[in-house]
């Protein structure tokens, strides 16, 4: 089969994406199971069964980000985020294909 990575899985450089930790149903799941917003969105990933590319050269970032195994979240939780992933992939599709299109012509 085919393994799905996620690369840039907290939002990447690109600032148009890097909310994603600063909503607040992000922050309020990551209070709710005591962990940071990056856990959240690092567990989400993985409770989709995609691999992760993080990337830091700070050791203690690299143990915050592979503490994500002491939770679970709840369907509804991943629901959530989802939906809110599904309309950021929707609008940067959308923004790419319009000046793909606009650089062909």
């Amino acid at each position: 089969g085919i393994t799905l990575e996620d690369w840039s899985p907290l939002g990447g450089h690109d600032s148009r994406h890097g909310e994603v930790l600063e909503l607040p149903i992000v922050q309020s799941i990551a209070a709710s199971h005591g962990v940071s917003t990056a856990q959240v969105a690092l567990k989400w990933t993985l409770q989709h069964g995609m691999t992760l590319a993080t990337g830091t050269t700070e050791e203690e970032h690299m143990r915050t980000d592979l503490d994500v195994f002491g939770f679970r979240l709840t369907d509804e939780e991943v629901a959530s985020i989802s939906g809110i992933q599904n309309q950021e992939t929707m609008l940067h599709l959308k923004s790419f294909w319009n000046d793909t299109i606009e650089e062909m012509r």
